[in-house]
């Protein structure tokens, strides 16, 4: 007895049209990379998928999302020292891998325009590989200043990532900082007073004796010109000065332990709370009875090369007379103080 086979057989059909036919169309995931001297081209095929989003992340879908560096978390900005150029900026890459680099975007209106961070740690529109630089360059644990801005302005930054030849990430999360106006304080008071008037007393000059003050001066100033400045001195007459007698005691940088006759002023001390420091400058930075002779032009009398906060400087006024010297109630002279800045 003869037993039928039942054969079936099936056929698939390929996609066509008159001008092309597609041999083989199912799908997977794949990819690859081809390179020359010149150009390199790294590909990825996979299905297509959702995209994960939330207010500060997104992750594509397929593939891609594998091969794309992680978003940074939002660094650390603030203000150090009331600046009105620059702003502290700390890179947040905690179980980052070490060989991220990073971009900084950085705005003053809420990126409706955005600079970058250069790598000179100015800002500017440029943007090219050289922005992305590693956490280290970037001032690492200890981060860095964002230089060259303007005075009275908030500004916001994000920071983006690139690993190797990978795909760069998108901004994560933005911080934000201020700078301030440029400021300063001086003020001068007497060992007697704060208020003026402010007077000295240079009494009962004897021949042949160095006579010191009665009253000290001091100058206080606090500033954040972050190249810091000097407190200037100078008088009416370049000397004490007697009217009724039409003479003047000549004041002129001396010992006037050896000199016959002189008067100047000294700074006993200088302090400060922060930064400076403050420092004495010739020739009043003198010991025991060496002055610095004073003019009618302004003399640096101290000097801070960085912003400061509280920085005083105190001096003291001597004088010597020998036989010479006319006797007089009315010998005076008007000192005044002030204060130059490099912001």
């Amino acid at each position: 007895m003869f037993k039928g086979i039942l054969l079936s057989l099936l056929f698939a059909s390929v996609p066509s049209s008159s001008n092309y036919t597609l041999q083989a169309y199912d799908v997977v995931n794949g990819g690859g990379a081809s390179s020359s001297t010149s150009y390199g081209l790294r590909s990825a095929v996979g299905a297509p998928g959702d995209t994960l989003s939330s207010t500060n992340y997104k992750l594509p879908a397929g593939v891609k999302a594998s091969m794309t560096a992680s978003v940074p978390p939002a660094p650390t900005f603030s203000n150090i020292g009331n600046s009105y150029t620059q702003l502290k900026l700390t890179l947040n890459t905690t179980g980052f891998p070490t060989d991220y680099k990073y971009l900084i975007a950085i705005s003053d209106d809420g990126f409706t325009t955005t600079k970058y961070v250069q790598p000179d740690q100015t800002i500017g529109t440029g943007l090219s590989i050289s922005n992305y630089q590693s956490y280290a360059a970037w001032g690492g644990s200890s981060g860095f200043f964002v230089l060259g801005l303007t005075s009275s302005t908030t500004y916001t930054v994000k920071v983006a990532a690139l690993q190797g030849d990978a795909t760069g990430s998108g901004f994560g999360p933005t911080a934000s900082a201020s700078t301030v106006a440029p400021s300063v304080t001086f003020a001068v008071s007497t060992s007697a007073t704060s208020t003026p008037p402010f007077t000295v007393n240079i009494s009962n000059l004897t021949p042949g004796n160095v006579v010191s003050g009665t009253e000290s001066v001091t100058t206080n100033v606090t500033t954040n010109a972050v190249h810091g400045g000097a407190v200037l001195i100078k008088d009416a007459n370049t000397g004490i000065r007697s009217s009724t007698k039409s003479f003047t005691l000549s004041s002129a940088t001396a010992n006037l332990t050896s000199a016959s006759t002189g008067y100047g002023a000294q700074v006993t001390s200088t302090s400060q709370s922060s930064g400076g420091p403050m420092l004495a400058t010739s020739p009043f930075d003198g010991s025991s009875n060496s002055v610095g002779g004073l003019t009618t032009s302004f003399q640096q009398l101290a000097t801070f090369s960085t912003a400061v906060t509280s920085g005083s400087a105190t001096l003291g006024l001597k004088a010597k007379t020998d036989i010479s010297i006319p006797s007089s109630t009315d010998f005076s002279d008007t000192l005044t103080l002030s204060i130059s800045l490099l912001f």
